[in-house]
């Protein structure tokens, strides 16, 4: 992970995203049957970045990559969810297109139970190691103090593979 902002601090991103569930949530690592773990993904930060601040409205852009996928860069705008050009895709990494994947990945290995699931609530429903790691995570959270997960409306995840 690479941040590059005007208001960075490597230590305030760290304790955000892993670190503080870490170190007040040992409870947690202890209760998360594996595969699941608490990670502590690696954080760096660009050498060179002209920090002048802004004083025009900021651009509400996202920027990810991945070696496998060749390393292309793909550009989005935060504010739709959508790579930023005329035609206005769908991203690698939106639910719609991590759903495709595991669909051909169900295929591949012919899981055909897991193929009948068209529809994606149902097919994260239907993970049942899955919802109970999440389960524990958010009783953590409560347990340490941090209150509760804040969740997005439940139609976000009401799309079937047809419309993917």
């Amino acid at each position: 992970m690479m941040p590059r902002c005007y208001l960075y601090s490597q230590g305030h991103l760290t304790r955000a995203i892993c670190c503080r569930v870490a170190r007040d949530g040992a409870a947690l690592q202890g209760n998360l049957h594996t595969p699941y773990r608490v990670n502590h993904p690696e954080v760096g930060r660009v050498s060179v970045y002209d920090s002048a601040r802004q004083t025009g409205k900021t651009k509400e852009s996202s920027v990810n990559w991945c070696l496998a996928d060749g390393g292309d860069v793909e550009v989005l705008d935060g504010t739709k969810g959508k790579i930023e050009g005329p035609k206005l895709e769908v991203s690698r990494v939106s639910k719609r297109k991590m759903f495709a994947l595991f669909r051909q990945l169900c295929a591949k290995t012919e899981r055909r139970d897991l193929q009948q699931l068209s529809v994606y609530s149902e097919a994260k429903e239907a993970a049942a190691p899955y919802r109970e790691a999440k389960r524990r995570f958010f009783g953590a959270l409560e347990t340490m103090g941090y209150g509760s997960w804040i969740r997005k409306p439940r139609e976000e995840e009401n799309f079937a593979f047809l419309d993917a």
